[in-house]
């Protein structure tokens, strides 16, 4: 039977976007991309085949704004801007999405490239790479460059961006009290965490005026001391006053994974915001009683563990949360929005958050270099088995 009467497919808005459903593509890494910096064919089809499924919304994996480099001859260039560090032909994914649904919108996630420099110097167990804190100077160089790359991604055709603020990034860090312990304009109170976010986005909208542009943040670093149940709702309000136009809800920092299951609540594997074993609706949609405790005029969007569509629906019509995301699932199902709405199969996903799609992307068998993402488990019962060894053996590995 269809769900036709479902408020998770009714039309939402974002800014100035009129999106046919509640459903969003939340960003998932094309390291084929990225190794490349060139859009390529499977990429494209693979983007193809998620606007043909019937989301409402793509956020697209991530695109580095900057990247460091060694200052060599005196040179005072510390960084590798975004123009230089831009997709070759990067156009031909909107313009795939755009052409196969013209009722699908994309938006172009927009992350930190490598940098061994940090608003503040913090010993993590993650990485042996030293580091510095970064300059004033510095600072306004990489919000120059997040300038940089918004600007192009609206020339090329996104329907908007998305700041990546989430999972240890650099801008999570700058948002983070545990990260962040500057004792300048950029640390310290919350303002003055989000300081970076609220220049970036106004000096954005100098160019590109009401083109959306939205934030994935943290709502829990599962770090003691980080962002956490108590203080996120007022940084979240601090994010909805830099003119954000929608927050997705998410969370996790790479050093948590030290810590042990018992501690966590969810087992230690690579990706924080990917929690394993949650079969039973306890479990799911992990982060909704954070977004819970929100009360923004900016639509929030739900990620993490979303797997039953009369769940998330309850979800929708409790109206803490407007939009709901889904990243791994449409690994497996990438028409599953379409197979909800038609009421096709059952009522929960195929995919069982068993994060071997995610060995798929660090790793990818068969081939000496990451490619495209694809559910292990569905394609290859003996490369699951393979992954799930990786998985469970991860924090050993990378302890120093």
């Amino acid at each position: 039977m269809r769900r036709v009467n479902y408020r998770i497919f009714s039309k939402g808005k974002i800014g100035n976007l009129t999106l046919r459903n509640r459903l969003v593509r939340s960003a998932t890494w094309d390291p084929s991309i990225l190794k490349k910096r060139r859009m390529t064919n499977e990429v494209l089809n693979l983007y193809r085949k998620i606007a043909l499924g019937g989301i409402g919304l793509i956020i697209s994996g991530g695109f580095p704004v900057f990247q460091e480099q060694a200052v060599r001859n005196g040179s005072k260039k510390w960084i590798v801007n975004y123009i230089d560090l831009r997709v070759h032909e990067i156009e031909r994914m909107p313009h795939i999405v755009h052409k196969s649904n013209q009722e699908c919108k994309i938006i172009a996630q927009l992350e930190n490239g490598n940098l061994s420099a940090r608003p503040s110097v913090v010993d993590s167990p993650h990485s042996k790479r030293k580091v510095k804190p970064l300059t004033l100077e510095e600072i306004d160089d990489i919000i120059e460059c997040f300038v940089e790359a918004i600007v192009d991604m609206k020339s090329v055709g996104f329907d908007g961006v998305q700041l990546h603020a989430a999972h240890g990034g650099l801008l999570s860090r700058f948002l983070s009290p545990y990260t962040n312990r500057r004792n300048d304009v950029y640390g310290g109170s919350i303002p003055n965490r989000v300081r970076i976010i609220h220049e970036i986005v106004y000096k954005a909208r100098e160019s590109v005026g009401d083109f959306p542009i939205l934030i994935k943040m943290n709502c829990t670093d599962y770090i003691d001391g980080g962002v956490d149940i108590d203080n996120f709702p007022e940084l979240a309000q601090e994010i909805e006053q830099s003119g954000v136009d929608a927050i997705e809800v998410s969370g996790g920092m790479w050093e948590c994974l030290f810590r042990s299951e018992s501690e966590l609540g969810f087992r230690p594997v690579p990706a924080p915001e990917s929690h394993t074993n949650i079969k039973v609706l306890e479990k799911q949609s992990y982060f909704l009683k954070y977004a819970k405790k929100l009360n923004l005029r900016v639509p929030v969007i739900l990620v993490g563990g979303n797997r039953d569509i009369e769940r998330l629906e309850e979800i929708i019509r409790e109206g803490k949360v407007d939009f709901i995301a889904l990243s791994r699932p449409l690994i497996r199902e990438p028409d599953l929005p379409n197979r909800w709405l038609e009421g096709r199969g059952g009522h929960t996903t195929e995919c069982i958050s068993c994060n071997s799609c995610i060995y798929a992307m660090l790793i990818h068998p068969g081939r000496s270099e990451p490619g495209l993402v694809t559910c292990v488990h569905k394609n290859d019962k003996s490369q699951h088995l393979l992954a799930q060894k990786w998985l469970s053996s991860w924090v050993m590995r990378n302890t120093r």
